[in-house]
């Protein structure tokens, strides 16, 4: 005899982490509030990852229907996002950075797309920045020559017409009114099934940088589509939550970018150790975290204040 079916409670859940951004969490909390949601039943989860700014106490004190969860330390956006989903009373969960603001019916429109397309695993909003301006939040799967032509690289600025760039980018599809197929989306908002979160093992404790593009391309080797929706709006301030970042801590970012992009590329296309293009792809994400690790350290250099200066400051 097999066992009843458990039916959620809701049609989805928001699953926010935060660290240190109190303001920005309020904002986007107070976005929630104002959202369209349709008839969909929806519950809201906040993770936070060890803020030692009063965010919990605020958001109990001013919405106090937000679930919390406080980590006494930074356990990374993986660990913190996989704690929120099994608090989940929900279908589907929507994960979202702490430094957003949801638009409208950025939600209810990707609750009725997976509704109404069952062999979609997971849906991305549309982010963009503060002046409207594009994030490129889907994506194809990056090639060698994304070392060059990033999403923010200085090649891809000028020359965002080029059609290898547009095609990384999926600028064109951008323009249209219906969700369309990319390779991966951003989790800085992202709806995903419940079983399918399941069944691709959450997402990726061991990785920082480039747990999306894994965790989407996991699910498209299930055989489940991965989509964008050009009208599911949403303003992210990216990365802005948590503040300037001093020399050791971009020498992380930098490095721990470069190694989760060796380590995708690697599983994406199915490398062995012995495999000639891993040795490839190892040296040129190698030569491209030193120039940005010495672009790092000559600008943090030229930042720091002259010594005049501070003994100008001292008297």
């Amino acid at each position: 005899m097999s066992a009843p079916t458990i039916v959620p409670n809701f049609d989805v859940a928001v699953i926010l982490v935060g660290l240190n951004a109190r303001e920005f969490v309020r904002g986007c909390l107070e976005s929630l509030g104002k959202a369209q949601w349709r008839r969909y039943r929806h519950q809201i989860i906040y993770v936070d990852n060890g803020s030692s700014d009063g965010t919990a106490d605020m958001i109990r004190a001013e919405f106090p229907g937000v679930r919390v969860h406080v980590n006494p330390t930074n356990l990374g956006f993986c660990p913190a996002a996989n704690q929120g989903a099994e608090m989940a009373d929900a279908r589907y969960f929507y994960f979202l950075n702490d430094d957003t603001l949801v638009l409208d019916d950025a939600i209810a429109l990707l609750v009725e797309t997976m509704d109404a397309m069952p062999d979609v695993g997971t849906i991305g909003s549309r982010l963009l920045y503060p002046d409207g301006s594009e994030q490129w939040s889907g994506r194809r799967f990056p090639s060698m020559m994304n070392a060059l032509f990033g999403r923010r690289s200085l090649l891809t600025r000028l020359f965002p017409n080029a059609p290898f760039v547009k095609e990384y980018l999926c600028s064109r599809q951008l323009n249209g009114h219906d969700p369309f197929d990319v390779d991966w989306v951003s989790a800085a908002g992202q709806i995903v099934r419940r079983e399918t979160f399941d069944a691709v093992g959450r997402y990726a404790e061991d990785y920082y940088y480039w747990h999306e593009a894994v965790f989407c391309d996991r699910i498209i080797r299930r055989g489940q589509r991965v989509l964008l929706h050009p009208r599911s709006k949403v303003i992210h301030f990216e990365g802005s939550g948590s503040g300037a970042r001093p020399f050791k801590r971009q020498v992380f970012h930098i490095v721990d970018f470069h190694r989760g992009a060796f380590r995708c590329y690697c599983e994406h296309h199915r490398l062995g150790r012995l495999h000639p293009m891993r040795f490839a792809a190892a040296a040129l994400l190698g030569a491209r975290a030193a120039l940005l690790l010495s672009a790092a350290r000559i600008r943090t250099w030229f930042q720091r204040p002259s010594m005049s200066a501070k003994a100008g400051a001292s008297t």
